[in-house]
């Protein structure tokens, strides 16, 4: 059965979205589950309007393996969205 993630574990993957996306201005939406042993983390990573898809995919693998550090076992699902169409809810200042 799902339930929500520890208040902890939580502040923890805050904690990495905003000290590993280096390059991107924000994220926002941060949400986060637990079934079992697996974390599933999901969120929306704002980033500049005309970066490389490939520097964005670097950012993205940067910010999936320091989350796998932090939580251990997780499915991560990073929306990448360009800067200026991002909705501005739930910001993680970065």
């Amino acid at each position: 059965m799902d339930k929500a993630v520890e208040p902890t574990i939580l502040d923890g993957i805050r904690r990495v979205i905003a000290s590993r996306a280096e390059g991107a201005p924000e994220a926002r939406d941060v949400r986060t589950r637990t079934s079992g042993n697996v974390t599933f983390i999901e969120f929306h990573l704002v980033v500049p309007a005309r970066m490389a898809v490939e520097d964005a995919h670097n950012i993205c693998e940067r910010l999936e393996r320091a989350l796998r550090e932090e939580v251990g076992e997780a499915v991560i699902t990073i929306h990448v969205e360009p800067e200026g169409e991002a909705r501005r809810q739930g910001v993680v200042v970065l």
